[in-house]
C-alpha cells in the first residue's frame, strides 16, 4: 500500500479516491435499455429468453416448494445456526427502527397528522453469480418485514439452483417466492411486472453492472433503495491498533472483486504506517485472492499520515466511507467529529465483517461519498408516508383569506375561489 504524507485535504491522491467510480461503457447502458424495453413490451416471453442466454436458465423460471426444501437441506449445521442468529440480530435491532402514525389537533379545531403504512409489495435481488450471500438476503428482508410489507419477491441468478446457505435463510424468513434470474431482465420482471409476476413497489439489493443500471432506469416506475458502487473501507488507526488487524480488515474489503474498492488507512503515526502496510503485503502475497486484492491495493489502497486527528477526520468526511473503523487509543474521542460514514466501528474488536454478517445494524450502505446525504437501508425505507389534513369550518374561516392570499399572489384564482367559497 502507498503511503501519503499528507497536509491538507487538497491532495490529487484524496481526489483521485473521491472520484473512483467506474463508469459502465456506452455499449452496456444500450444493452440494459433494449432488455427494459423488451421486457415491458413483451413480458414473461422476454424474462424466459434473457434468463435461458444469460442466466443458463434450463427449466422453470420460479423456485419450486421441493426445489427450495432440497437446497435448503444441504446447509452445513453450524452455518444454519449462524443464520439463526443472524436473522434475530438483525430483527431485534431493526425493530426500534418501527414508525407509527401520528396526528394533532390546531389551534382552530383542525386536524393534522402522518398515516405511515407498509409498502404491500418489495422485489429484492440477491446477487448468485460470483458468490454465496445469504447476508444479502437477510439484511434486505428483515426490514421489509418489520415495516409489515406483506409480499416479497426474490430473484437471483440461480439458475443451476440456489446456494444452500441462500435457501435455508429464504426458508427461515418464510421467502417462498422465488425467480432463477438476475441482470437488467429481473429487475425489469420486478419493475414492469409480466403475465404470470406481479409488479412490486420498492426493489432493494446489490447487483452487477446491468442489475444496477436497470435499477436506476426504473426508478421512478418503482422506488429503489440505492445504487450500489465498490465496496469501500477506512480506518483510523494508530500505534497502539495491532497492524496485523488493521491490515486485515483494509483486505476484507480489497477482495471484493471490482478493483474499485477503497481500502485507506489513515493514522498520525508514520511508523504505524509502516507496520500496516508491511502487514497488507505480507497477507496480500499469501492470499487465496492475492490477484483480486492486489489489483485493489494497487489502484485505490493508501495509508496516509495526517499531522494531527483533525485533519485525520477531515478527511474521513470528505470521503465519507461506507464503512469507517476507528482503532485508536480512545476510539470514541474521535466519534464526535465524524460526520459522515455509512458505519461506524469503534475499538479493535469491532472488525468491519462483525457488522457485514451479525451485529445487527443494516450492512446496506451508501458508497461513494453518499453516505454524505445518504442513510443504511432501514425500516424506514419500506414505509410510504401520507399526510392528513381535516379542517373545520371555524378553521377555514379564520386561515381562509390567507390561504386565499398566497394563492391570489401565485396566480392561482381558482385555488383562491375554492377557499373563498367555504368563507
Amino acid at each position: 500500500m502507498k503511503i501519503i504524507s499528507l497536509k491538507t485535504l487538497r491532495n490529487p491522491e484524496v481526489a483521485r479516491l473521491q472520484g473512483r467510480d467506474p463508469s459502465p461503457s456506452p455499449q452496456i447502458q444500450k444493452t440494459v435499455s433494449e432488455i427494459l424495453a423488451r421486457v415491458r413490451r413483451e413480458g414473461h416471453a422476454a424474462v424466459l429468453d434473457y434468463a435461458r442466454r444469460f442466466d443458463g436458465l434450463k427449466g422453470t423460471l420460479r423456485v419450486t416448494p421441493a426445489e427450495l426444501a432440497k437446497s435448503a437441506a444441504k446447509a452445513p449445521k453450524d452455518v444454519r445456526a449462524s443464520i439463526k442468529k443472524a436473522i434475530a440480530n438483525v430483527r431485534k435491532f431493526h425493530l426500534k427502527q418501527r414508525e407509527k402514525s401520528w396526528s394533532f389537533k390546531g389551534v382552530h379545531g383542525e386536524t393534522l397528522g402522518q398515516i405511515i403504512r407498509p409498502l404491500e409489495r418489495v422485489g429484492i435481488y440477491v446477487p448468485g453469480g460470483a458468490g454465496v450471500y445469504p447476508s444479502t438476503l437477510i439484511m434486505n428482508a428483515v426490514p421489509a418485514q418489520v415495516a409489515g410489507v406483506r409480499e416479497i419477491a426474490m430473484v437471483s441468478p440461480c439458475a443451476r439452483g440456489l446456494d444452500p446457505a441462500v435457501a435455508f435463510a429464504a426458508q427461515e424468513l418464510g421467502i417462498t417466492e422465488i425467480y432463477k434470474t438476475g441482470g437488467a431482465q429481473a429487475v425489469a420482471m420486478l419493475a414492469y411486472g409480466t403475465e404470470k409476476v406481479k409488479r412490486v413497489d420498492k426493489i432493494t439489493g446489490p447487483g452487477n453492472v446491468y442489475a444496477a443500471l436497470a435499477k436506476k432506469d426504473v426508478f421512478g416506475i418503482v422506488d429503489i433503495d440505492m445504487i450500489a458502487g465498490p465496496s469501500e473501507i477506512l480506518v483510523l488507526f494508530d500505534e497502539t491498533a495491532d497492524p496485523d488487524w488493521v491490515a486485515a480488515d483494509l483486505l476484507s474489503q480489497a477482495e471484493h472483486g471490482s478493483g474499485y474498492e477503497a481500502v485507506i488507512g489513515v493514522t498520525t503515526s508514520a511508523t504505524a504506517a509502516r507496520w500496516v502496510a508491511e502487514c497488507a503485503r505480507s497477507q496480500a502475497e499469501t492470499s487465496l485472492r492475492r490477484e483480486v486484492v492486489e489489483k485493489a491495493l494497487e489502484r485505490f489502497g493508501r495509508i496516509f499520515v495526517v499531522p494531527d486527528w483533525k485533519l485525520g477526520c477531515d478527511l474521513a468526511n470528505a470521503l465519507a466511507p461506507e464503512h469507517l473503523e476507528i482503532i485508536t487509543k480512545n476510539p470514541r474521542a474521535l466519534l464526535p467529529s465524524i460526520r459522515n460514514a455509512g458505519a461506524i466501528f469503534l475499538g479493535p474488536y469491532s472488525s468491519e465483517p462483525v457488522g457485514d454478517y451479525f451485529a445487527g445494524p443494516n450492512h446496506v450502505l451508501p458508497t461513494n461519498g453518499s453516505a454524505r446525504f445518504f442513510s443504511p437501508l432501514g425500516v424506514y425505507d419500506f414505509y410510504k408516508r401520507t399526510s392528513l389534513i381535516e379542517y373545520t369550518a371555524k378553521a377555514i374561516r379564520r386561515e381562509g383569506a390567507a390561504i386565499a392570499a398566497l394563492a391570489d399572489a401565485e396566480g392561482f384564482f381558482h385555488h383562491a375561489a375554492a377557499v373563498r367559497k367555504r368563507m
